[in-house]
């Protein structure tokens, strides 16, 4: 059934409003009301139920012009058809009515035949228009667009047109973080402009096509075109200057007149490509190299389903290493396509394609099987293999039937699920939050684990760890460019790493590739990398070759990690992290590597000592450095002699401390070093005298 089939009926008359009511009751729903004023409040309410409203003029406390004057201002009423009740006595107010934009009038008293035969027809028409005209906007959906455009190139002839396509640059954004119905006033200004445009243009058809897309067409003048783009930016600025609207404008000039126009859409959303995310220029116009991008493209839809049945996808694998031994402990499952005829295709050359047009889906169940099917391979040889992830992607998520998908793979080669990494892209976990979390809470029962890739790539990293629960996080080496690090660049991502160990989550920080930068997150206490430092992507055969032979150079590496009690310290809600804090002697974690040290954890007498909670900046300064080089130097000792020794320390011209070191945990070339400071002051001769 039609979503509307409701008549309002408004009407003062009790008699008269319910012989109405009588003679349309068997064709519709009807609700009433006695004034404008009840009519509004069943209006806010029920608007979207509203098929149509029959008006009485003539009304208490808001009469039917006072009604219609206020109807009139609200554009989500406008596609609800109003029929007038009124009497031949009447016409200056059907006058007034038919301004106000009235559809029919009825004359009093009511034929029931007639008038349930005017109330059909408004109706079927308001239904023809609601369609052809897009609901937020009330401009032209795009079929109706599609089809106003075809008529105009049909009839005028002599002219050269331009068919432009524009969106919204970051318009989810708006969405997201303002709700849709300010993203709503975004999308009514537009439409706006393009009103206004019409007016002051011959021969001009515009519609909203999708989402943020919009699109005319209008006689070709580069200035006219230019005008548009710049003036819708305009406009949108002052929906809000803080939003910084940005309009990506594709245009393409229509050369072939007898050309679908769908195919004229295609070529300017191809030139809209070219601009998008480039803040010089907001226009781009279509050239015939363009469409060869989009023929390829096709050419790698049409071959997927071939490339699938004969297995021309490989499974490439990328190791993962334990950074305290620099061990492969696991892998990530890449795609490449040995394609017949064009050799060896790298991801980029087709996953775009396939995520653009929903086909990536297919793929993914392609490399889970494989994956699957390579693990059990390794168990009958009598391997014990590491874990290996698989990617998950978003339109997956989205599969009802992902749970029974996976379970069936791993029972069908009886895996342990534990064996199957699963990656979801940070993206990912923002676009249906609750339905992520309900899916990663199914897998997590069947024994899944699951990686959040990309973290730090968007701005919902931190409330995504709040709310759900992962196994690892994989942290892009972005943060790190090059082989020089800047300090801001350091923070960030030593702030990560550490957060990942409060809240005991593994890390792995992929993309590294120099000595400088394994270093680093050593230091930082990172617990695993992945990237071309240690090998790039590779077949199966590599793989296991590489396993084997870093199996056979291993040299043992000692390491006697307390692991309860240093994750009890970076648990600053445990017991023992609490007591650590009420402990009236200053106490710190230090972390040494590669000769450099970092605080972990302190107390809060250690940063009563240092002055850190108070105190003069110049004397913190000259007391941190005195001591940072003080304490570098035992550590330093550590390495050479497996020892420390007790030092002491003049603090100031009377207070003197001793500093005790006590090695807590040995990671591999990384040193956890506790160090106690204890007020010997009273114990030195020469105070005491």
């Amino acid at each position: 059934m039609y979503k509307r089939n409701t008549v309002l009926v408004i009407d003062d008359e009790e008699i008269i409003k319910s012989m109405l009511i009588n003679v349309i009751v068997n064709e519709y729903e009807v609700i009433g009301a006695s004034n404008g004023k009840e009519a509004f409040k069943l209006l806010k309410e029920k608007h979207e139920e509203i098929a149509a409203i029959v008006l009485d003029l003539i009304m208490p406390v808001m009469d039917g012009i006072a009604f219609l004057e206020e109807f009139n201002k609200h554009e989500e009423y406008q596609e609800i058809p109003v029929i007038v009740a009124t009497s031949n006595e009447e016409e200056e107010k059907e006058k007034r009515c038919l301004e106000l934009g009235v559809w029919d009038f009825v004359i009093k008293p009511y034929n029931p035949t007639l008038l349930l035969f005017r109330l059909k027809n408004v109706i079927e028409k308001s239904r023809m228009i609601i369609h052809d005209h897009d609901m937020v906007t009330g401009i032209y959906t795009k079929m109706k667009f599609y089809q106003e455009v075809r008529q105009m190139l049909l009839q005028v002839k002599g002219e050269k047109f331009a068919f432009v396509r524009f969106d919204i640059d970051r318009f989810k954004m708006i969405n997201n973080f303002y709700g849709t119905q300010e993203g709503d006033r975004v999308l009514k200004s537009v439409a706006g402009e393009m009103r206004n445009v019409a007016k002051k243009t011959e021969h001009f058809v515009y519609g909203r096509l999708e989402n943020d897309v919009f699109a005319c067409c209008l006689p070709y003048d580069e200035e006219r075109v230019e005008s548009i783009a710049n003036q819708l930016e305009v406009n949108l600025k002052k929906v809000n200057e803080d939003y910084n609207i940005k309009v990506s404008c594709g245009v393409y000039i229509i050369d072939d007149y007898s050309m679908d126009v769908s195919e004229m859409y295609d070529r300017a959303f191809l030139a809209a490509k070219e601009c998008k995310g480039k803040f010089i220029s907001n226009i781009a116009y279509y050239d015939e190299s363009m469409i060869e991008g989009m023929r390829y493209e096709q050419y790698i839809i049409n071959e997927v389903n071939k490339a699938l049945e004969e297995e021309q996808f490989v499974v490439y694998l990328q190791p993962k290493v334990n950074l305290v031994n620099d061990m492969p402990c696991g892998a990530e499952a890449l795609v490449r396509w040995n394609h017949p005829t064009r050799g060896m295709l790298t991801p980029s050359e087709f996953i775009p394609i396939y995520e653009r047009n929903g086909i990536i889906g297919k793929l993914d169940h392609y490399m889970w099987e494989h994956v699957c099917k390579l693990l059990r391979k390794w168990m009958d040889e009598g391997k014990k293999p590491d874990p290996i992830s698989v990617n998950v992607s978003r339109v997956n998520l989205y599969n009802p039937q992902l749970i029974h998908i996976l379970t069936d793979i791993v029972k069908k080669y009886n895996v342990p699920p534990e064996l199957l990494y699963l990656e979801l892209t940070e993206s990912a976990f923002v676009e249906d939050h609750e339905l992520i979390t309900k899916t990663m809470e199914k897998l997590h029962k069947m024994g899944f684990k699951i990686m959040m890739d990309d973290f730090g790539s968007g701005y919902s990293s931190l409330n995504i760890l709040k709310d759900m629960e992962l196994d690892f996080l994989k942290v892009d080496m972005k943060f790190l460019q090059g082989k020089e690090f800047n300090g801001r660049g350091e923070k960030i991502l030593t702030s990560i790493i550490r957060m990942s160990k409060w809240m005991k989550i593994p890390a792995i920080v992929e993309g590294v590739e120099t000595i400088e930068q394994i270093d680093f997150l050593k230091c930082i206490g990172c617990d695993y990398a992945q990237g071309f430092y240690y090998a790039k992507p590779m077949p199966v055969r590599e793989y296991e070759a590489y396993v084997e032979r870093s199996k056979r150079s291993a040299s043992p590496i000692p390491t006697e990690e307390n692991f309860y009690l240093v994750n009890e310290l970076w648990n600053t809600r445990s017991k023992i992290s609490r007591f650590f804090d009420l402990i009236h002697v200053p106490m710190a974690v230090f972390e040494y590597h590669n000769k450099k040290f970092d605080l972990l954890r302190a107390n809060a007498e250690f940063d009563r000592l240092f002055g850190i909670d108070g105190g003069n900046d110049a004397y913190i300064e000259e007391k941190l450095t005195t001591a940072k080089q003080m304490l570098l130097n035992e550590f330093s000792k550590v390495k050479v002699n497996h020892a420390m020794e007790d030092i002491e320390i003049a603090w100031t011209n009377n207070t003197w401390y001793r500093a005790r070191f006590q090695v807590i945990a040995n990671r591999g070339k990384t040193l956890l070093i506790m160090v106690t400071f204890l007020d010997v002051t009273t114990y030195k001769p020469q105070w005491n005298d």
